[in-house]
């Protein structure tokens, strides 16, 4: 019979790091002086003390879009990247590796291109760590777990979006009506969810070119390579980019940071893609520019969902990033769960001293 202690003797969260630690060898989206690190997806706050750990650890583990990616981003300093590229593992989703008799696969997440969950096998332990997800067609739910560690960035019951079935739809009629208006349409996001917006829009047969910067261009390529169907895209400063823009109609894509240096003038449909709005799925914020509630994390109801679908022994809610790890903890343990929150709240506190 396996104790609570045991178990949680394989798990910690380090409060500055951020590292999620599994097992005896393994940190996932932190430092920690530990021989492998995996990395979930190529967003920031998933890549902390990244280049320590391409110089303390022996192998960088993740998808083999996410390595790309992180690159691409430039995440990787210069003079690291040689070393980084001989340390990667590129990891396909289900695929299994094992170092020091500990097995790590890495399952698909709906958050970004290239997004995995971590599942590691220890001394007959299952550990399982969501990394960012949403629930959706891609989301894989990891079962049989002794423990589960879960984000709680929407964990708290006040953040439910009970349109999300309604919003893809009304993204597809806004930029219909902006091209139909204007001819052109700016969408601002973040990269990787911006790509799959992109794929989207080609689904549901927009056909307009797309234009974007240099590094825009770059991550499109990426995610094509790795089966996103986009097509049709030139970057700006090349002779068909210049071609697209001059016929006037067309849609570009930028970086979400660009969003406050937005065109106003009437001659383009602006649409802000946020993670941040609960309560429509769009919202007009002026005359010229909407923005769509297009969230890549899972809302309350989500993670509730994940947690009653794997059905785990013990849960651990990551409180080393934002978001409401004690309030969705407390509503666990409303339901019966088994739970703990971690770090600790002195540990964070202590990390700011």
């Amino acid at each position: 019979m396996k104790s609570l202690d045991q178990i949680l003797g394989y798990v910690d969260i380090d409060a500055v790091t951020k590292a999620i630690m599994l097992g005896r060898s393994i940190t996932v989206d932190g430092f920690a002086r530990r021989p492998i690190r995996v990395l979930t997806h190529a967003h920031s706050d998933h890549l902390v003390g990244l280049k320590d750990s391409i110089i303390y650890s022996n192998h960088i583990i993740a998808t083999p879009a996410t390595l790309e990616l992180v690159v691409e981003l430039e995440y990787v300093p210069s003079r690291y990247k040689a070393i980084y590229k001989r340390k990667a593992i590129g990891l396909d989703y289900y695929q299994t590796v094992e170092f020091n008799r500990e097995k790590i696969m890495l399952l698909p997440s709906d958050h970004i291109l290239g997004s995995a969950q971590v599942l590691v096998e220890v001394d007959e332990y299952r550990l399982g760590y969501t990394g960012d997800f949403k629930l959706g067609g891609k989301t894989a739910v990891m079962k049989d777990l002794d423990v589960l560690v879960i984000e709680a960035t929407y964990g708290h019951p006040d953040i439910r979006r009970v349109f999300k079935e309604d919003v893809i739809d009304l993204v597809i009629d806004l930029v219909i009506e902006g091209l139909r208006k204007y001819g052109k349409v700016a969408v601002y996001g973040y990269y990787g969810k911006l790509q799959e917006v992109m794929a989207i829009l080609r689904e549901y047969g927009i056909s307009e070119p797309f234009v974007m910067n240099h590094r825009m261009y770059s991550v499109t390529k990426i995610a094509e390579k790795y089966g996103l169907n986009i097509g049709c895209y030139f970057r700006l400063g090349t002779q068909e980019a210049r071609e697209v823009v001059d016929s006037g109609r067309y849609i570009v894509f930028e970086h979400m940071v660009k969003a406050k240096r937005r065109r106003l003038d009437g001659t383009i449909l602006n649409l802000v893609l946020s993670g941040h709005e609960y309560n429509e799925p769009i919202r007009r914020v002026d005359q010229y520019t909407w923005l769509a509630s297009f969230s890549d994390h899972a809302d309350f109801d989500e993670l509730m969902e994940y947690v009653e679908r794997a059905n785990p022994k013990f849960i651990v809610v990551d409180a080393s990033r934002e978001g409401y790890p004690h309030v969705f903890a407390r509503e666990l343990q409303r339901r019966g769960w088994k739970v703990a929150v971690l770090p600790r709240e002195r540990e964070i506190r202590g990390k700011h001293r």
